[in-house]
């Protein structure tokens, strides 16, 4: 998986926390941010610098995070979860990893283009717990009542039918499985990503977020505030 540290198996740019320390190069990803913003899909921004590197998620290990989301949410060896909106992969082989040989990995996305790079990533790594889905707009055709716990990175403003989408999110859990949104923070990206019109930050908002996790029969359990442009919320299906 290229960007993992194989001394102990975990990102030590994860300690480094305080971003003040590392704001000229930690924010020098925004750019990537921007092109993932900007691009209407989290794919398309991935596939490209995937392109350009042999690491394509270089840059966002130091903003994203990656080992310490994945442990602060909860993953563990032999849970099985699902990676929506999964594009290229970037959470996908973590969590494969994650959960190991006696857990399962679904991920699904609708862009064929990047769950192809996807394939040819889990190929390479030699991945055997991943099974890949050709999601729709409104269905990530996960497996009905089989999962612990679905992952959704930067991916939920973009989908048309938010609510519609949700319900079929939440037929894919266990019940108490849990879904956990890592989601753009307007309020947190204010100050770095300058010039983006009122209509696209109201997106991103604590509000705007909230109003579509309650919309889609969700409540949000515990909310995570240490990632530097993201916020994430970890939500279970509300009560009828």
């Amino acid at each position: 998986m290229g960007s993992r540290d194989r001394s102990n198996g975990r990102d030590v740019r994860d300690r480094s926390v305080p971003v003040t320390h590392q704001a000229g190069r930690c924010f020098r990803a925004l750019s990537v941010a921007a092109a993932i913003v900007v691009a209407g899909s989290p794919c398309v921004a991935q596939h490209a610098e995937h392109q350009r590197s042999p690491d394509p998620h270089r840059d966002r290990w130091l903003w994203q995070l990656p080992h310490r989301v994945l442990t602060e949410i909860g993953v563990e060896a032999g849970m099985h979860v699902a990676d929506v909106g999964a594009g290229d992969g970037y959470f996908t082989l973590l969590l494969a990893e994650a959960v190991g040989a006696s857990g399962a990995v679904v991920a699904s996305d609708i862009d064929a283009d990047a769950l192809r790079v996807l394939k040819e990533r889990s190929d390479s790594a030699q991945v055997r717990n991943l099974r890949i889905i050709h999601g729709t707009q409104d269905d990530p055709l996960l497996p009905d009542a089989r999962l612990d716990l679905v992952l959704i990175v930067n991916t939920i403003h973009l989908v048309a039918h938010p609510a519609v989408f949700l319900k079929n999110v939440r037929r894919g859990l266990k019940p108490r499985g849990r879904v956990v949104f890592v989601q753009w923070s307007a309020e947190k990206m204010d100050a770095e990503a300058l010039g983006r019109d009122a209509a696209d930050r109201a997106k991103y908002t604590l509000r705007a977020t909230l109003r579509t996790i309650y919309d889609g029969g969700l409540e949000v359990v515990r909310l995570l505030r240490f990632l530097p442009m993201q916020d994430i919320f970890v939500c279970e299906a509300r009560a009828q």
